[in-house]
């Protein structure tokens, strides 16, 4: 029998739709197996690398950041950190360690203009003594650039308990023109 004739008959139509079915079937069930995979990594991932969102005004707008955050106990000064009180979660900048010097001043580089600790600003020394009897970081705690989310001109340190700090930020993931990027870009 030639080609031409087996491909009419009612046998071969048969199989053929079923070979149609059977790898329409396998297609599928590739998609449906790649899905699973990406979501069950993406959940592993999140558990391992908390992604924090957070906003911070630049260029004179609020910009909402989302961000990979890995735990680290060794923190630095410049160190952009994540932050999860009873309330929200936030990020900043450390400006000073415990132990070191707190410095309330009109200059814009890494100074403030006043110092919140405990729900309370306090705008000179004479005022933050009565909270900390000598001008520096207590023990367990760090000061943070407060003003990631501040619309104020007034620059905000505020001091943090380390217990609150959930890690450092790595990566960045979005606003999509900063995808991949270190933490750096965040202090622009």
């Amino acid at each position: 029998m030639k080609y031409s004739e087996i491909r009419k008959t009612k046998r071969y139509k048969t199989e053929r739709a079923a070979d149609g079915v059977a790898l329409t079937r396998s297609a599928f069930q590739l998609l449906f197996g790649c899905i699973l995979l990406l979501f069950i990594g993406a959940v592993i991932f999140g558990l391992v690398f908390p992604v924090v969102t957070f906003p911070k005004k630049s260029d004179n707008k609020m910009q909402n950041y989302s961000v990979v955050t890995v735990r680290s106990d060794d923190l630095n000064k410049g160190d952009i950190v994540s932050v999860k009180t009873d309330h929200n979660i936030t990020a900043g900048e450390i400006l000073a360690l415990e132990g070191e010097r707190i410095v309330i001043g009109t200059d814009r580089t890494k100074s403030v203009n006043c110092v919140q600790y405990k729900g309370i600003r306090y705008f000179s020394y004479e005022d933050l003594r009565q909270a900390l009897p000598e001008p520096v970081v207590p023990k367990g705690y760090v000061m943070l650039n407060g003003d990631f989310t501040s619309s104020e001109a007034l620059s905000v340190g505020e001091i943090v308990s380390q217990k609150y700090i959930t890690g450092k930020v790595s990566v960045v993931l979005y606003p999509f023109s900063l995808f991949g990027r270190s933490a750096e870009h965040l202090k622009k």
